[in-house]
């Protein structure tokens, strides 16, 4: 039997609800551009910012990235829950880790972004399209933005910058066993 401690301190209590905090308020950030998009722009318009490269479009999105796993919302939202819970897991293994907690907070935040769209209207609303030396980038969002910040920051933070002495997850957690810290 794995004997598990929690030798949370005060600080990993303070840091593991700034990295909720920062989650929530990243959450509304999305929620809100997608709502102002919802309610300015006609959808399947668009507004041309920078012509023949940037536009802002109304777009809906009922699969993932790219448009994958179309129309299979409902799986989709029981993968986010799941993963979504994992993150918040990692958060509070990860207070001895300032900028893993951002990274985990930021995708949390995309996740949730996204999946309160599946939940209430059963698709995501796009609206940032680029048009990259000719090719139409599929249209994205805030919480998209999110995710892929929180995951490249994350893998260029654990990859180049991050001290094999400075552990990643706190001692004596889940995540600190599996990861083998």
């Amino acid at each position: 039997m794995i004997k598990i401690k929690n030798n949370m301190k005060k600080n990993d209590v303070i840091f593991f609800l700034i990295g909720i905090i920062t989650s929530v308020f990243l959450t509304a950030v999305d929620l809100i551009t997608k709502q102002i998009i919802i309610d300015n722009v006609m959808f399947n318009s668009e507004i041309v910012v920078i012509k023949n490269f940037f536009s802002i479009s109304h777009v809906r999105n009922s699969g993932a990235a790219w448009g994958i796993f179309s129309s299979k919302t409902d799986i989709l939202s029981i993968v986010t829950i799941v993963c979504s819970l994992l993150v918040i897991y990692f958060i509070y293994a990860s207070t001895v880790n300032k900028p893993i907690i951002f990274c985990l907070s930021s995708i949390l935040a995309g996740a949730c972004g996204n999946l309160v769209e599946r939940l209430r209207i059963s698709y995501v609303t796009d609206f940032l399209s680029f048009n990259i030396f000719g090719y139409d980038f599929p249209s994205f969002n805030f919480a998209d933005i999110c995710i892929t910040v929180g995951c490249f920051t994350m893998l260029f933070y654990v990859i180049f910058i991050h001290k094999k002495d400075k552990p990643i997850f706190r001692e004596g957690t889940l995540a600190c066993r599996f990861f083998g810290e």
